[in-house]
This record gives structure tokens, C-alpha cells and sequence, in this order.
């Protein structure tokens, strides 16, 4: 973790050494804050779609299971 941890800061700091990267760094930050926004936004629905999703899964496979059995 800790070997991860530096390949990150070194790769960040080594952006930040020269104008390309500091371009680099500021694309990555703007792609977080819009994918922090739409999580946010969509947070709510997004949760309750997904247990859907699962509960449905879940009901299809212990069908099959109990079909097969």
C-alpha cells in the first residue's frame, strides 16, 4: 500500500515539475469534480436501481437453482 501510495505522489509530483503536466493534473481534477457531481445527482436513484437490479438477480438465480434441483 505504502509502494503505491509513493508511485502516486511520484507521478503526480512529476507532472506538476513541468507545464504539460500540470495541464494533465488540472483534466484529472475537473474529471473528478464532474464524476463526484453526476454521482451526487444520481446518488439516490442509482441505489435503488441497483438493489433492483440485484433483488432480480438474486430471484432468477434461486429459481433456476430450484428449477434444476
Amino acid at each position: 500500500m505504502l509502494m503505491l501510495l509513493n508511485l502516486i505522489v511520484g507521478t503526480v509530483s512529476k507532472h506538476l515539475r513541468n507545464q504539460r503536466g500540470v495541464v494533465s493534473v488540472e483534466w484529472i481534477i475537473l474529471a473528478i469534480v464532474i464524476m463526484v457531481a453526476i454521482v451526487a445527482a444520481f446518488a439516490p436513484a442509482f441505489s435503488a436501481a441497483l438493489t433492483a437490479g440485484v433483488t432480480a438477480v438474486s430471484t432468477a438465480l434461486s429459481a433456476q437453482a430450484g428449477a434444476a434441483s
